[in-house]
């Protein structure tokens, strides 16, 4: 099996901040969509703890140079998130960069003027270990009404990310001053300051590929803050993936060297026929479609009747202007026109003349589809498999998705995924694999054998 997620420099922890979870309704569950939507890219150690502090204690037991700290409700929106965070490693000194807090002056944020200095927001943060190491792990330093504190005097920038509390960067100075700090977070940035390194705040790339849920006694609010989360649990099963938001490189990773006899594969675009095209097929090779959602299967089999290999946005025009049908897609495929991704597509295989070659004969196989979400009822799909050699099955990322892990909870999908090999494994044990485990980790590269031995 291919390993994941090896060679990062960073670790990433999630605290229970009870400063604020006190107000939500379920704090496990937005732990868990915390560590849900980190798990884009990021394969290694998740730390767990109560407080910043904690958090960073624990990431110095790990062979790595930062920690990037969560508050539970944090949510990385996407995988460009990490990226941004590597390539502000590589180009920046700094002990702390986050979400910088101004009650320094009167601002939208400080309305009454007090001298209360900088703070950063608990939501998330990024902290080098070996400056919190050399500076004796110093404390975070929560706010305070009352007590007056010794501060280093910063250099404020003069601009703001947003509002006019949010500066772009403090530098140090020479100067002290007092102050009653009124925000968390204050000792970071003094500590920061007087060992002379500036406090950065996060970049706005780094800010648009992720959100945080802010508590609030209201429902109404919280139920706002996370109506696109909710938007995806309900309509994603009537949506079609009409272009692959994977690519195809982990194909080269399984070893397989015999034409497939029998693939199950879930109803999405290409990807399918890529794995036929990779390995090659019989002319009586079947294949097993099935999906939680009635339209992409639907769309499979409007493709197989009236598709001819060419063409495909014209296809696409057609059919949705005939059916009228939901299509859904992502980061990867939102930012492109269909052309665009027809000609992606067309690189991919190496010629259109290839795609449709390859129609011709997949036209000519057998296929069957099934409905189900295999969360629920994975037996639908398992009691069809057999113990033919040379079989492949590919369910993409459908233990990691939004839709399985908001309804379920980390652990409710972890016993899902593990039902679906424990069933899998009880029909053909040499079958091939390819898809993602529940915290999305790629598991393709060998048999269901092998991937459950090394599992164990």
């Amino acid at each position: 099996m291919r390993k994941m997620g090896l060679n990062k420099d960073y670790v990433v922890g999630i605290y229970n901040d009870t400063t604020f979870s006190t107000h939500i309704p379920n704090t496990q569950k937005y732990k868990e969509l915390t560590e849900f939507f980190t798990r884009f890219k990021y394969f290694g150690p998740i730390i767990t703890a109560n407080s910043v502090n904690e958090v960073l204690d624990k990431a110095l037991e790990h062979d790595v140079k930062y920690c990037i700290v969560q508050a539970t409700g944090h949510i990385i929106q996407e995988a460009a998130f990490f990226r941004h965070i590597e390539k502000w490693i590589e180009k920046q000194n700094f002990f702390v960069t986050g979400h910088i807090m101004d009650k320094n002056k009167p601002n939208k944020n400080n309305p009454k003027g007090e001298i209360g200095y900088y703070g950063l927001h608990k939501q998330c943060m990024l902290v080098n270990l070996d400056y919190y190491r050399k500076f004796d792990k110093p404390v975070f330093g929560n706010k305070s009404a009352t007590k007056e504190e010794n501060v280093v005097k910063a250099n404020r920038h003069s601009k703001d990310i947003h509002d006019d509390y949010t500066p772009l960067s403090l530098r140090p100075t020479e100067e002290l001053t007092v102050c009653t700090p009124l925000v968390d977070g204050w000792n970071f940035i003094n500590v920061s300051l007087e060992n002379d390194l500036t406090v950065y705040n996060f970049h706005p790339k780094i800010r648009e590929s992720k959100q945080y849920i802010y508590p609030s006694q209201s429902a109404e609010e919280l139920a706002l803050q996370l109506n696109w989360i909710q938007n995806i649990v309900e309509y994603a099963p009537t949506c079609v993936f009409l272009w692959n938001t994977e690519n195809y490189l982990d194909l080269k990773y399984v070893k397989l060297e015999k034409p497939i006899k029998k693939l199950y594969s879930v109803a999405a675009s290409f990807k399918p026929n890529m794995i036929l095209h990779h390995f090659g097929f019989y002319d009586d090779t079947e294949i097993v479609y099935y999906d939680y959602s009635k339209p992409s299967l639907a769309f499979k089999k409007l493709l197989l009747t009236y598709w001819d290999g060419e063409d495909y946005p014209s296809f696409i025009k057609w059919a949705l202007a005939k059916y009228q049908f939901s299509e859904t897609g992502g980061v990867e495929t939102e930012r492109l026109t269909r052309d665009d991704l027809w000609q992606r597509e067309i690189g991919y295989w190496g010629s259109e003349k290839v795609i449709k070659d390859h129609w011709e004969r997949y036209k000519q196989l057998k296929h069957s589809y099934v409905h189900v979400d295999i969360c629920e009822n994975p037996e639908k799909v398992t009691n069809k498999i057999t113990n033919d050699p040379d079989s492949v099955i590919w369910w993409s990322n459908a233990f990691h998705t939004v839709n399985a892990q908001y309804v379920r909870g980390l652990q409710g999908v972890k016993d899902c995924y593990n039902v679906w090999l424990d069933q899998i494994n009880s029909k053909n044990s040499d079958i091939w694999i390819l898809g993602k485990d529940y915290l999305d980790k790629p598991i393709e590269g060998g048999t269901l054998k092998e991937y459950l031995s090394e599992k164990r």
